[in-house]
């Protein structure tokens, strides 16, 4: 243990049970931690703190200054095996039933036995003193339980490194003789080369081999197990955080709900977890996916303190009356029903594209412009080459790509046109690639394409859809022959025109509905403090006690806005909100300004994108592929987590608990092999 660490957070993260018998002798010497505890609570019209004097008053009494709860000495270390979970491992922090709680846990039976024990522990054991073969015994029990945990400290980083390069476990044929045993297996015979650990259990162990499919699986849950751990304990420490949920098709054309927290953790960054893939391929409606969520997110305490959901505009996410989003908000008053500002747009246009049907063919005839260039470098080459800028990709359901496409194209209207022509009149180009030239030359000249294109572009391409009579009468004779025998094709499109306005028109209000109750977050723009200082912005500040209300302190929070906007020594660089709060935990003003802090973080949870949703549907297609789609749902869920968290597994492999912690969740399941020392 650290110099500096306090016993009770060093046993909290390192259980007793599993420490060697000197070392528990060691620690119990040592004895209870009597730290200052940062406890203080509002008891009726007064505050009540904790007191050092309880130490005395309560001899079994200790503390944490992390976690800053109250535990009981002989429980946290003797962990009875029922009741006494509170005193000995959640921790107790309410004051104001303290001299009742500590009375009542010291009567109580768990609390004798683990006096008792604790009290005989280091002296001499009777059955030692009668039998000296039990000393024995128990010695070489002991080594050899510190020889298997070695041994699945190698199997834990072998897992680990696998589930963060996302590299498949298991071979096709697994056998001694074998080829290609599976990267699981291939990579720990190569290592036991090199590592006695490992050769030594290769060559001696019948029972214990850490190889099967069982044994990899449970790795990789325990793992995962720790992981998730990890986030619920930044969670907890977070005054509140948001969720992303979304739902793809994986390539067993099942369902997959992929869910995102996002929160800003003790050390002021802001962080966005992926919790992991649950599978609603047996309902995909609002009430199914609800009850997923519901039972999926329990451990991370949602009903207090999820302040915004996002679903990525999904049609039986987003209605007001019977959606997920009211169904989440009725057990979370919270839990604000958000869409991301730019997602509010692509759907206003994606609502405006699916009421018509030549909306629906051009949106989804785009994505073919962007595949096309990608699949080759030559043709890459020739759309670098005219100056154009690369095109992105996307499908005919991702709205803020096609948006982003049909800027592009719009923007690189004649280069592209140049583009095609140039590859069209390269003799080297193979056939393939002239056909799809050629057919996307003809969509870019056609009339019908275009004014779609430019429609959506909006105001920058409006002007060019009124275009002189003449060049009118000569687009006309490009159209298809459906639409060259209207009578009045100008007339045609001035209704498709309006009729898409209509459509836009009617979808704005309802997708921005909510924009209102976000009043608040004007309340933290550095751009406004100069007039904010001026002129209290009132209707703002109402706005955040009206949403949450319950989480800040009215009256605090109004005199720390404005000492904020009147001192710029506060203020920071004015930069990104980020920055910001890194800026008041390094001087330390999250302490003297915990309102104004927890504003910034509460602004700071609600995302204004949903890209982290989308990057985890990348590690779905990478990890379930065409020749790994026989994975179990856990598994799959498991292994996207790793690979997702990549950066937060490595950080938690450098603390001293790390295999510890993965061991304990791998202990779950009983095991045949000795892992607990006596």
């Amino acid at each position: 243990m650290a110099d500096n660490m306090n016993v009770v957070d060093w046993i909290l993260a390192k259980p007793f049970d599993s420490l060697p018998y000197k070392e528990k002798i060691r620690v119990k010497q040592q004895g209870r931690s009597t730290t200052k505890i940062d406890l203080v609570q509002k008891v009726g019209k007064s505050n009540r703190s904790f007191q050092l004097s309880w130490y005395d008053k309560v001899s079994w009494l200790t503390g944490s200054a992390v976690t800053n709860k109250m535990y009981c000495w002989p429980c946290l270390l003797m962990k009875p095996s029922q009741g006494c979970v509170v005193w000995s491992k959640v921790g107790v922090g309410d004051l104001s039933n303290f001299d009742r709680a500590y009375k009542r846990h010291e009567k109580s039976n768990e609390h004798v036995s683990a006096c008792a024990r604790l009290s005989c522990l280091g002296r001499v054991r009777v059955e030692h003193a009668i039998n000296e073969g039990a000393h024995i015994q128990v010695a070489k029990h002991n080594e050899t339980v510190k020889q298997n945990r070695a041994f699945l400290n190698r199997l834990i980083d072998v897992t680990s490194l696998l589930g963060r390069q996302e590299l498949s476990f298991r071979g096709h044929d697994e056998n001694g003789e074998s080829s290609n045993k599976g990267n699981y297996r291939e990579f720990t015979e190569t290592l036991s080369k090199y590592d006695s650990v490992l050769a030594t259990q290769f060559q001696s162990s019948a029972v214990f081999s850490g190889m099967s499919h069982a044994i990899q699986n449970d790795l990789i849950t325990a793992l995962s197990a720790t992981v998730s751990d990890e986030i619920k304990d930044e969670i907890q420490a977070a005054p509140f955080f948001a969720w992303q949920v979304d739902e793809t098709t994986d390539i067993a054309c099942r369902a997959q709900l992929s869910v995102i927290v996002r929160y800003v953790d003790s050390a002021g960054k802001i962080q966005e977890r992926f919790i992991g893939f649950f599978d609603v391929s047996g309902g995909r409606d609002a009430q199914s996916v609800f009850e997923v969520l519901n039972e999926n997110m329990q451990g991370y305490n949602f009903r207090e303190k999820l302040v915004a959901q996002t679903y990525d505009g999904a049609a039986v996410m987003a209605s007001a009356l019977n959606g997920l989003q009211a169904k989440v908000k009725a057990i979370a008053p919270s839990a604000m029903f958000v869409i991301c500002y730019a997602h509010r747009l692509n759907l206003v246009l994606s609502q405006g594209a699916k009421c018509l049907s030549e909306c629906r063919f051009f949106f989804a005839s785009l994505s073919g412009f962007a595949t096309f260039f990608s699949k080759s470098t030559k043709r890459m080459s020739f759309l670098e080459s005219a100056g154009c800028s690369r095109l992105p990709r996307n499908a005919p359901t991702q709205w803020n790509f096609s948006s982003r496409i049909v800027s592009t194209m719009a923007n690189n209207y004649d280069a592209l046109l140049q583009t095609f022509e140039k590859i069209i009149a390269d003799k080297t180009m193979d056939d393939d690639t002239l056909d799809c030239a050629k057919g996307f030359l003809m969509k870019l000249e056609d009339f019908e394409f275009v004014f779609m294109l430019y429609t959506y572009e909006g105001q920058r391409g409006l002007s060019k859809l009124f275009m002189p009579k003449q060049q009118i009468s000569h687009q006309t004779r490009k159209l298809s022959p459906r639409l060259s025998q209207l009578q009045d094709p100008k007339e045609r499109y001035r209704n498709l025109y309006m009729a898409i306005l209509d459509n836009l028109s009617e979808q704005i209000p309802r997708r921005f509905a909510n924009l209102e109750s976000m009043r608040f977050l004007e309340l933290v723009n550095p751009g406004k403090f100069d007039e904010m200082r001026q002129v209290f912005p009132e209707e703002a500040f109402q706005s955040v006690l009206k949403g949450y209300g319950q989480f800040f302190d009215s009256g605090r929070l109004r005199s720390e806005l404005q000492v904020l906007y009147s001192n710029q020594d506060l203020q920071g660089n004015r930069g990104k909100l980020c920055d910001f709060l890194l800026f008041l935990k390094d001087m330390e003003l999250d302490s003297a300004m915990p309102q104004l802090y927890k504003l910034l973080s509460l602004v700071a949870t609600i995302g204004a994108t949903s890209s982290g949703v989308e990057r985890s549907f990348s590690c779905l297609k990478r990890l379930k592929s065409y020749t790994r789609n026989t994975m179990g749902q856990g598994c799959l869920s498991s292994l996207a987590l790793l690979a997702t968290e990549r950066t937060l597994v490595k950080s938690l492999e450098k603390t001293p608990s790390w295999y510890d912690r993965v061991t304990d969740h791998f202990l779950e399941k009983e095991r045949r092999v000795e892992f607990t020392y006596k």
